[in-house]
């Protein structure tokens, strides 16, 4: 088993766990309450939550493409300082 190959499942799982806490953490100071974002908002922790520890847990096999997609989306959620109405605009 390749090196790079057994770090897959890790890096899929530190990306999933950190993309959910920083939505956990993010500071809603001066923004307004939205009902649609704070709903896409829980429901996105909740995903990333389960799928960080459902692959902690169970170790399935994970593929380079799924490790990029968690990678992205981890990297989207930080750029948006956990925002997730700014994750959903187009320009910025």
């Amino acid at each position: 088993m390749h090196l790079f190959t057994a770090l897959l499942p890790i890096v899929v799982t530190i990306a999933y766990l950190l993309a959910a806490a920083r939505l956990l953490s993010f500071n809603r100071c001066g923004y307004r309450v939205r009902r649609g974002m704070s709903l896409l908002a829980s429901l996105m922790i909740g995903a990333l939550l389960c799928a960080g520890l459902d692959q902690l847990l169970y170790q399935h096999p994970v593929s380079p493409w799924q490790a990029m997609i968690a990678v992205l989306v981890c990297v989207l959620v930080y750029r948006s300082r956990g925002n997730v109405a700014a994750m959903m605009r187009f320009s910025e």
